[in-house]
């Protein structure tokens, strides 16, 4: 095991690590990519992906042999007492070829300029997940993986990987050209106790969790992404807009300024009646804030 794998570390923001997959796996990774590329049903289509589950046997063979390559100990960090466990029901083939938008407004994790952002929030005392990144395609000059707080900017192509802390590292995706730019990409997922303080069993229930909210996070971006419906714009803007903490955090204290108002005003003192105002001052700025974004979508065809 390499110690030198992680290339950038920050006691906040976790680790990061960029480099060349093994010569060993190359040529199962350019089979993977052809035999999915024959697979995708549009290739125009904003996102496609499929599950680890979902893979054909052909292809599934190959992507558990990557899996389980011993390469990916380094991500231990040289540290002889950690283990860790393949979270292979997350891992999954996804192709992107996001619109021409620089321009717009974007709602959407799709579409050119994928808001600044962290995959999770659990952040396990003593456990770290790691979402790794294998570029299956070549010819990648315009979709740019920037992890903002390390100021590392990288355009994945063929045989790259980029392995970051899934709760903590701060990134972004977006892209500098109006052009056209389908990507494939194998992506991974370990759950690492690195200093092997959890027994195996507790490890695996905490890897539930991450399954679990990784499933439904995943249905929420799939049903928002190129949406049509209302029901699928709403989806949109909850994962591009209210998945942000900024955004929550701002919803909350323009409620509570205005309930302190409220409050002022009416002379209210029962603790009831003002927790009851607050949740419905909160639910009322979002319904606005709902409303006022399908207009402009409806009106303007602003993404």
């Amino acid at each position: 095991m390499d110690g030198n794998f992680f290339i950038y570390k920050d006691n906040v923001e976790g680790k990061v690590a960029i480099g060349k997959i093994p010569d060993d796996l190359k040529l199962d990774l350019s089979d993977i990519s052809c035999l999915y590329y024959k697979q995708i049903p549009d290739k125009k289509k904003s996102t496609y992906h499929t599950w680890y589950s979902n893979m054909n046997c052909k292809i599934k063979k190959k992507v558990k042999k990557i899996q389980d390559n011993p390469f990916w100990d380094n991500l231990c960090d040289g540290n002889s007492d950690c283990f860790k466990l393949s979270a292979r029901e997350m891992d999954e083939l996804y192709y992107s070829n996001p619109p021409n938008n620089l321009k717009k407004i974007n709602l959407y994790g799709a579409y050119g300029n994928y808001g600044i952002h962290r995959d999770c929030i659990f952040n396990f005392n003593g456990i770290k997940f790691y979402r790794v990144l294998i570029g299956l395609t070549d010819n990648n000059d315009n979709v740019i993986t920037n992890f903002t707080k390390f100021d590392i900017n990288h355009k994945i192509n063929k045989y790259d990987y980029i392995v970051f802390d899934f709760d903590r590292t701060e990134h972004q995706v977006f892209k500098e050209k109006d052009k056209e730019t389908p990507r494939i990409l194998l992506k991974l997922h370990y759950i690492v106790s690195e200093n092997g303080e959890h027994s195996k069993e507790y490890v695996e229930l905490v890897k539930q969790a991450y399954l679990k909210y990784e499933f439904i996070t995943r249905y929420i971006m799939d049903t928002g992404t190129d949406p049509e419906t209302f029901y699928e714009f709403f989806w949109g803007l909850v994962c591009q807009g209210y998945m942000k903490t900024e955004n929550l955090y701002y919803t909350l204290i323009y409620s509570i300024i205005i309930i302190f108002y409220l409050v002022k005003i009416l002379k209210i003192t029962n603790v009831l009646k003002i927790t009851s105002m607050l949740l419905l001052s909160l639910f009322t700025i979002f319904i606005l804030h709902v409303v006022f974004y399908w207009s402009r979508f409806k009106l303007s065809g602003i993404k």
